[in-house]
């Protein structure tokens, strides 16, 4: 169901090992640590999106949706799927016939070659001590959150509810391995804190 749908209610769940009563009070804490890499890894994800969407800008032959950033925005157009991890993420990428449709191509890529560029960009980004926040525009669960991140080449936006770091450096070093099989091109995100 889409957010907002009738009939619809979105509702944090907290799953405990046995049912409580209803009315019980309880106490909910966070793993700090689990948390913040998390946090780290879904940062750094974001950053490696957008990264990899720059590099392969010039693979693109048809006008493509732009990211926040202006470069056709590879990542959207192409995922297929992307997983949160401790201090780090990885991200599968279509690379068939419908991406070729749309103008993409993806002859002769070189994923060592990429990837070292998304690094390089990668490094800089968390060199910029840039600002990272995620934008709340109201109380509900369903109001759309938007993370933000004001990198040298403008400010970065994405949809994005999840939990962040509040600087690139708190990173210390983000860097992508890329992996070409199967029309199918996956990025594993390595973060490695200070």
């Amino acid at each position: 169901m889409r957010r907002g749908a009738e009939g619809w209610e979105w509702l944090v769940v907290h799953v405990t090992e046995s049912p409580l009563p209803v009315g019980e009070e309880v106490d909910l804490s966070v793993d700090r640590e689990h948390r913040t890499a998390l946090s780290a890894g879904h940062t750094a994800c974001h950053l490696a999106a957008l990264a990899l969407n720059a590099v392969l800008a010039d693979r693109w032959r048809k006008e493509a949706r732009p990211d926040s950033l202006g470069n056709p925005d590879f990542d959207q157009a192409a995922i297929t799927s992307s997983r949160i991890e401790p201090h780090g993420s990885v991200d599968v990428y279509r690379l068939g016939k419908s991406l070729r449709k749309k103008g993409f191509s993806a002859e002769d890529l070189d994923p060592a070659q990429v990837a070292a560029q998304v690094n390089e960009l990668l490094a800089g980004w968390v060199a910029a001590d840039a600002p990272v926040r995620v934008e709340v525009p109201g109380p509900e669960l369903t109001a759309r959150r938007t993370w933000h991140c004001s990198l040298p080449e403008g400010e970065a936006s994405i949809p994005c509810g999840g939990t962040h770091l509040t600087r690139t450096s708190e990173l210390g070093r983000v860097s992508v391995a890329l992996t070409l099989d199967d029309a199918a091109l996956t990025m594993r995100t390595t973060v490695s804190m200070c």
